[in-house]
């Protein structure tokens, strides 16, 4: 074949300069030289595209490098285009890691074929073009709606060159574990029920409190469809499971949350969208380029109930049938993500959120919301990369942040790896803002590392804040790996609760598990957030179930005495989070109960578990046998019957927006 004519080389280098977004000193001098040298500095073309304030497109740039390849392309072409971008990335003395990465791999001695090095060309290009540092280069990212970057295309993803990944990314492999994951969450009582169903006067072993009236709520993934591509726990279509209690009586209701995702995939009668461990739909269709399952967990804030999905906006759920009213933007004033564990200040009312980016910055926004549900602010905290921070807390006058290096870069994904990724060498760290502070105001405290998962509680006590949460050494994310020497077949996540006492004059800071048991999922009584708390509530991890993340058994601490108790679910029994439903009036901390849902894998039976937290290790005072199998999930949440009254008040009063 022929060597492309040195226009279209010079074509395609320009391209390349432009493709971290700035077209440097160096780089312009090469190219002006070449131009020179290959008699084509009169070119108007080329005039044009080495001026420097008319940069080349992504899009424009792939078109160049993929019509210089052809579909005949041989070694010598590569070893003229080689030498070439070789040169080029020389131009200004300096080469940074993606450039040495890139010559590395087009010059490897493996690399034998064209097909192949044309492959690895592509690869290469296209992560770049995914990495969040050349995103935060080509363009300043708009801060806007999050409804818009997940439901309309715009937003923090409008200037991905996404017609130009399209193209390629059918050809990203990533073999780890496709199997294992459908095997894993997509069977046994990780398995969907197609159901929704509505049953009254459940059957109940024992006898509900009188005083107990209100509603557990549970959320969790359902997907309705058959997943495409890697499916992962986190990624099916969000189901609530409620059970109504009052007068000693329990009825269940199911329904899915009607996403605009969900219903698109309804309509057409399958899975479109894929989930985490796979690039979005940077095509687009139906105008989404991801589908927000809102399957991670509630919260009931100003008399509106909205359930929640981190990388979304939250959407607006009816009380007491579950319906689906649609996405709620506070007025459009949500300029970000939003957090799936917002903390609800039980004194102020205030509801305080964040949402971080995993593509392009900012990486984190901050929002504070009225006790009357009103957005008040939203502020960019900086960080140094996009990080997955699932939980945070919140103090009487302080915002805890956790900065942990689980990173998400979907141009892993291009080079046959996974996008989410544990960084150990990179630092773990706990931000501290004043409430109603910005990026101004915040303090980091570096921590060994870690990942933090889920928050307890925090509170102040003198100078120093402490900190509850639950901590492993590393993470994947329930992404099984190989094993390492625990003598099974496959790593697996142990989580312990830790507490941080961060000295805010000192600047010290001290860490200590509160003991050596695996657990999840740690709860408080809610009308104690951010203030002292004598007792939590945890679940116990069923380590000899690895690799799934099963729980069998609630653990109560005493955080004053350092003892603790263990309420055993039995054998073949596993649960999942629980809630705490205060007694009405009660005068102690602990007067209430711990609610959650326990699957009987023997006698096949969903059950939701009522239990006294002050005679922790009795039996249940009551069982209630729920009509159908209710699959393992995420978040619980305790309504209280006023608040939920409250709440299905203003649907009657007709002043509510209306589903769209």
């Amino acid at each position: 074949m022929k060597f492309k004519d040195d226009k279209q080389l010079l074509k395609l280098l320009v391209g390349i300069a432009w493709i971290d977004g700035e077209l440097e000193p160096g780089e312009q001098e090469f190219l002006q030289r070449m131009a020179n040298e290959k008699g084509l500095a009169d070119d108007p073309e080329i005039k044009s595209l080495l001026l420097v304030d008319k940069p080349v497109q992504p899009e424009e740039c792939y078109d160049w490098l993929q019509a210089y390849l052809g579909n005949n392309v041989e070694d010598k072409d590569f070893e003229e285009l080689y030498e070439a971008i070789n040169s080029l990335m020389y131009s200004d003395g300096v080469l940074d890691s993606q450039e040495k990465e890139l010559l590395a791999e087009l010059a490897a001695t493996n690399v034998v074929s064209a097909p192949s090095r044309k492959l690895t060309l592509q690869r290469r290009f296209m992560s770049m073009m995914l990495d969040s540092k050349f995103l935060a280069g080509v363009v300043q990212m708009e801060r806007s709606s999050i409804v818009s970057q997940t439901a309309i295309g715009t937003g923090y993803y409008a200037r991905v060159p996404y017609q130009v990944i399209s193209r390629f990314s059918t050809t990203a492999s990533t073999k780890i574990l496709a199997d294992d994951m459908a095997k894993l969450y997509l069977t046994d009582n990780f398995a969907p029920v197609k159901k929704e169903i509505t049953a009254d006067n459940l059957t109940v072993e024992g006898k509900l409190p009188k005083e107990l009236k209100g509603v557990f709520l549970r959320n969790g993934p359902n997907p309705q469809f058959k997943p495409i591509g890697l499916h992962h726990w986190l990624d099916g279509d969000g189901m609530l499971h409620s059970v109504e209690i009052s007068n000693g009586k329990a009825s269940y209701r199911n329904r899915y949350i009607r996403t605009d995702g969900f219903n698109v995939e309804q309509t057409q009668g399958k899975a479109i969208w894929p989930g985490l461990l796979n690039l979005p739909r940077f095509d687009t269709p139906y105008g989404l380029m991801m589908k927000n399952t809102a399957n991670t967990s509630c919260v009931l804030h100003a008399g509106k109930l909205l359930a929640l999905w981190e990388a979304g906006a939250p959407y607006l759920i009816r009380l007491p049938d579950l319906e689906t009213i649609g996405v709620y933007t506070f007025n459009h004033k949500l300029a970000s993500t939003f957090t799936a564990h917002p903390k609800v200040d039980p004194v102020t009312g205030e509801m305080i959120v964040f949402g971080f980016s995993p593509i392009a910055p900012p990486y984190l926004e901050y929002s504070v919301v009225s006790k009357e549900g009103e957005l008040k602010q939203t502020v960019p905290i900086n960080i140094p990369a996009p990080v997955m921070m699932h939980d945070f807390g919140i103090t009487e006058r302080y915002t805890i942040f956790l900065d942990m290096p689980l990173t998400f870069k979907p141009m892993r994904i291009m080079q046959g790896q996974l996008p989410i990724k544990f960084e150990a060498q990179n630092s773990s760290r706990i931000g501290i803002l004043p409430r109603h502070g910005d990026n101004r105001t915040i303090r980091w405290f570096k921590v060994s590392a870690c990942m933090l998962y889920h928050v307890g509680n925090a509170w102040e006590e003198g100078n120093e804040v402490v900190l509850f949460a639950t901590r492993t050494p590393d993470t994947y994310l329930f992404i099984p790996q190989e094993d390492k020497g625990e003598g099974g077949e496959t790593e697996f996540e142990h989580f312990r609760l830790y507490r941080y006492r961060i000295n805010l004059g000192t600047g010290v800071v001290k860490e200590e598990p509160l003991d050596d048991v695996a657990t999840e999922f740690p709860r408080i009584n809610d009308d104690f957030t951010g203030r002292k708390t004598r007792y939590m509530y945890a679940s116990q991890q069923a380590t000899y179930m690895r690799p799934r993340l099963l729980l069998d058994g609630l653990i109560k601490y005493d955080l004053e005495t350092g003892s603790s108790q263990l309420h055993e679910f039995g054998r073949g029994r596993f649960g999942g989070d629980s809630a705490f439903a205060p007694r009405p009036g009660a005068a102690a901390e602990d007067d209430g109960w711990l609610l959650t849902m326990v699957w009987d894998a023997v006698a096949k039976q969903s059950e939701l578990l009522v239990i006294d937290a002050q005679n922790f290790t009795s039996e249940p005072v009551a069982r209630v046998l729920m009509p159908q199998r209710v699959p393992y999930g995420f978040h619980a949440t305790w309504i209280s019957s006023v608040a939920a009254s409250k709440s299905s008040q203003k649907w009657s009063s007709g002043n509510e927006t209306k589903k769209r």
